[in-house]
């Protein structure tokens, strides 16, 4: 089952949703390139966004061409392929966690992108001056957490989305393993 060239290969489909997923980072990337280039190149703070963007899709692309060198070597034969494949499962299962954990940094960046380019009006806003300042304060407070709470909204929808696209054929295999070991 494991190398069989059919359409139920859990092995196959995998692949070709990394593989996917590759391509669409190396084309999100050249898009950041060129915003970077022809939009952006007159407005250093959008430069440095842009250049942050391009070094988190960079990471996240090293992690899927691993997830894909992990893939091919569960396709070899092994002389303990059991073992083999039991250690490769968990190696890309620690992959995808650590891509969602570059999601929950990538949203981290754009929120403090955003709070450092209304450093000043933030602050003024936040000044005891007024007499809502208690209110703003709240106010505030209330923002933080709803950001914080979409963060996690963000954490949670990539996670199953994680589980739909690679997640489901990794239990396939594990099950495969399982009965090979009964």
């Amino acid at each position: 089952m494991l190398t069989s060239p059919s359409s139920a290969n859990p092995l196959l489909k995998l692949k070709k949703n990394a593989s996917q997923e590759l391509n669409w980072i190396i084309a999100v990337f050249a898009v950041s390139g060129f915003n970077a280039l022809f939009f952006a190149r007159n407005l250093p703070n959008l430069q440095l966004f842009v250049l942050g963007t391009m070094v988190m899709l960079v990471g996240v692309g090293v992690i899927v061409y691993q997830r894909l060198q992990v893939l091919r070597e569960m396709e070899q034969q092994h002389e303990n392929l059991y073992q083999s494949l039991k250690n490769r499962i968990a190696r890309f299962r620690h992959l995808m966690r650590l891509h969602d954990y570059m999601g929950v940094g990538a949203l981290a960046l754009v929120v403090l992108a955003a709070a450092l380019a209304r450093q000043t009006d933030l602050l003024k806003y936040l000044q005891p001056s007024g007499i809502d300042w208690g209110w703003h304060w709240l106010v505030a407070g209330m923002g933080v957490v709803a950001v914080l709470g979409l963060m996690y909204a963000g954490y949670a929808v990539g996670k199953l989305e994680h589980q739909r696209r690679y997640g489901r054929y990794l239990d396939q295999l594990e099950a495969t393993l399982r009965e090979l070991e009964a």
